[in-house]
């Protein structure tokens, strides 16, 4: 049997990416501990974990069936999850869309055994891991993201950290954009 670590994720361009370095940069410094390379910025909606390759096809399936709207987010709010010693940022007011997009993905892939976790969904970009201390500030000049896709990755653990490649691209619905 063939495996793979998977997860569903909004996963930003260069752009965005360079933009939350650089907003983020004082408040991860500030923290210590692994910082997240850009290249691995992303935002979870559904994690799935070690998943059997040969249901990949009925996954992507079930994924491209969710109808995402175009999003906007704006990038602000800095958080700590203290057990696992998390730095993120995340926006500071969630778009409902966002949620829906996430209730969504889970409702898709129920029936292929894959259940909604437990704890509640909490939108966040994970910045550095094994922080020293927590941050002393809330907020960071805010990063707008205008997301247009959601991607499946694949996670592969190296030896300079986890690596995190794109599966499938499924891109926001066909409506109007502002």
């Amino acid at each position: 049997m063939s495996s793979a670590r998977l997860f569903f994720a909004l996963w930003p361009d260069a752009a965005v990416r360079a933009a939350l370095q650089t907003s983020c940069e004082s408040v991860t410094a500030s923290c210590g501990g692994r910082a997240v390379p850009p290249r691995n910025y992303h935002l979870t909606l559904a994690f799935l974990g070690q998943v059997d390759l040969a249901h990949l096809p009925g996954i992507c399936a079930a994924a491209a069936q969710v109808q995402m709207p175009p999003l906007t987010l704006s990038l602000s709010r800095v958080g700590y999850f203290p057990g696992p010693r998390v730095l993120w940022v995340g926006p500071a007011e969630a778009p409902l869309a966002l949620s829906r997009l996430a209730d969504e993905l889970w409702q898709s892939l129920a029936p292929l055994g894959l259940r909604l976790p437990a704890r509640a969904f909490n939108p966040h970009l994970t910045l550095c891991r094994k922080t020293r201390r927590p941050p002393a500030q809330i907020a960071v000049p805010p990063v707008l993201w205008r997301v247009r896709s959601f991607a499946l990755l694949r996670s592969v653990t190296a030896p300079a950290g986890a690596e995190y490649s794109v599966d499938q691209c499924f891109p926001a619905g066909s409506s109007i954009e502002p």
